[in-house]
């Protein structure tokens, strides 16, 4: 039986696992379901959910998915959540789902467009902008920083867009 320590230093037992099909029958289900319909709102928090497991760079926001994944739905991300909790779930686990999914394969033939550039520059020339104005502090020192992350991911998403186009 596995074991963790507590803050005081007492071992406690952990729930031995269960049965893992349980929470990998839930992860194709969703995986599928993201597979047919992607772009739909429930596939597309679907697909944020699972990427957010995987590599933790997506955020979830718990309402979005609860409403607009709902039903038969339901229970499988809750055994996922449960089993990630548990310390059940493992990235292979995770990344099985998207695979099956398509999504890696999405991630790598995803490209931005020039709408998504353009928004990028407008960030950009706001945040030069704030950060014009604002005094040294800690606030400034962030937002230089952000500016600096900005400035390499307009770069990234102007040289995606030149390869895409030519």
């Amino acid at each position: 039986m596995r074991q963790i320590e507590d803050e005081n230093q007492r071992v406690l037992p952990l729930r031995p696992n269960p049965a893992p099909a349980r929470f990998q029958h839930a992860i194709t289900e969703i995986a599928l379901l993201i597979r047919d319909s992607p772009d739909t709102s429930g596939g597309v928090q679907l697909r944020r959910f699972l990427w957010s497991l995987y590599n933790m760079h997506h955020l979830v926001n718990l309402w979005d998915l609860a409403s607009r994944v709902g039903g038969e739905l339901a229970e499988p991300v809750s055994e996922i959540i449960r089993a990630a909790l548990a310390g059940e779930l493992l990235e292979s686990d995770v990344k099985q789902g998207l695979v099956l999914a398509g999504e890696m394969e999405r991630w790598d033939a995803t490209a931005p467009s020039g709408d998504v550039l353009e928004c990028v520059e407008d960030a950009e020339r706001s945040l030069i902008s704030a950060v014009r104005r604002i005094p040294p502090c800690q606030e400034h020192t962030e937002l230089v920083r952000t500016l600096g992350a900005l400035s390499r991911m307009r770069s990234d998403v102007r040289a995606a867009h030149k390869t895409e186009s030519k």
